[in-house]
């Protein structure tokens, strides 16, 4: 169909899918399989893209882990102020060490009293913890909502068919779309995902695959990150569709990881079904993030019996991967008393990030005097380890240049002297 791209992944997808519907244990959800990924070009359908209301929630972009400021000119004898600031967007406190070894151009003349300085080696040192900061999502209904696609329309297959053509079911079922083979990623909670999970009950996950009944969210005991559009016990094997895709031409100015569930019947009532769907946005490689990356959205087209869900329970909501950060919209079960009620058709739930707080960064200042002669230039780079395995660096760039000031000149108009 035009507009409609399939990427392949290279793997043997029909065992996989085999090979992980053996693997399902009664009354759990089995791992996630790898899926091929589709990408839709909406425009090439003559689709309209629609923008989200901008100004009603100011994003807060994730600030970097590690930033280096100071003068970009300076002359042979001038003294610089560095500053380089540590900041931990993630959920749980890190040990970081700091490095920053001065270039030939620039001798030391002071620094915080934090920093340790080798003059063997000219190197600046640091290691201490951060506490995390406190990066957590907004929450607004959008009066006209978004508009809810079918991809079954587009000629997209039935993420269940695999399942069900390898002699099993499409109950606890999960499949993996890997996002970076394409150049994809989503950011969520201040962290960058290349791969993404889908399962068949209603939500997206990033990391352990879920257990139980839907239950409240964020829960400690429970990790994991979680994007539960509508959690519930489905099971598609006799009836419904489930579908996701990558779609450009969705949302103007960005692209989508787009989720579906269309007429999902649950388990234990088939004529309990729910029509919804989950979309985020998503950076890709070479392409400069789109102005409210990281956003979520939740799409309710239609819920059959409401009251019905209620009694079976569900969760609405969303969680960080260690379960101490997130909010949960809606519910009905077992962790706590109801909250709110299953959304009315044409309800769309717009979740953003914003940073809190201040406790989550650290700054560090030193004082040189630049040795080095014109036009040199001087370029050190902070580097850091974290205690979660991950490296982080900035480079500063310092031209070594005359300065030079021009006079200031009075031309007089009408009346001036």
């Amino acid at each position: 169909m035009k507009g409609i791209k399939w990427v392949l992944l290279g793997l043997l997808v029909s065992a996989v899918w085999a090979a992980g519907v053996a693997a399902k244990e009664p009354g759990t959800m089995a791992q996630p399989v790898p899926a091929d990924l589709p990408l839709i070009d909406l425009a090439a359908t003559g689709f309209q893209a629609v923008a989200a209301p901008a100004g009603r929630q100011p994003v807060s972009a994730v600030p970097p882990a590690v930033s280096k400021t100071a003068v970009s000119t300076a002359a042979p004898g001038q003294e610089v102020v560095y500053t380089v600031t540590l900041r931990n967007s993630g959920p749980l406190t890190q040990t970081v060490t700091l490095t920053d070894v001065l270039p030939p151009q620039v001798e030391l003349v002071a620094a915080d009293s934090a920093l340790a300085y080798n003059p063997a080696d000219r190197t600046l040192h640091w290691t201490g913890e951060i506490p995390p900061g406190q990066l957590d999502y907004s929450l607004t209904s959008l009066p006209d909502g978004l508009p809810y696609l079918d991809l079954g329309g587009y000629g997209l297959p039935n993420l269940c068919d695999p399942f069900i053509a390898a002699g099993g079911d499409c109950d606890e079922t999960a499949v993996t779309f890997n996002l970076g083979a394409e150049g994809y990623s989503v950011s969520l909670y201040g962290r960058r995902y290349e791969q993404i999970r889908v399962s068949a009950n209603g939500l997206l996950f990033l990391d352990e695959t879920p257990t139980g009944d839907p239950h409240w969210l964020p829960t400690a005991t429970a990790p994991g990150l979680r994007l539960a559009g509508l959690w519930q016990d489905l099971d598609l094997t006799s009836g419904g569709r489930w579908h996701a895709a990558i779609l450009s031409g969705y949302l103007a100015g960005q692209e989508v990881f787009y989720a579906q569930w269309q007429d999902a019947p649950h388990a234990a009532n088939p004529d309990l079904t729910s029509r919804f769907a989950i979309a985020l946005t998503v950076d890709r490689q070479g392409h400069e993030p789109a102005v409210g990356g990281g956003e979520i959205f939740y799409l309710y087209d239609h819920i059959s019996q409401p009251d019905a869900l209620i009694a079976a329970g569900y969760a609405i909501g969303l969680q960080d991967s260690a379960g101490q950060r997130g909010f949960t919209y809606a519910y009905a079960g077992p962790d706590a008393p109801p909250r709110s009620f299953p959304p009315a058709p044409g309800t769309t739930l717009r979740w953003q990030p914003h940073f809190y707080g201040s406790d989550y960064s650290r700054s560090f200042a030193y004082r040189v005097r630049v040795t080095g002669g014109i036009p040199e230039t001087a370029v050190n780079t902070a580097t850091t380890t974290w205690s979660d395995g991950r490296s982080e660096w900035a480079t500063h760039y310092l031209a070594i240049r005359h300065q030079t000031y021009l006079p200031l000149l009075f031309v007089g108009g009408a009346g001036g002297r």
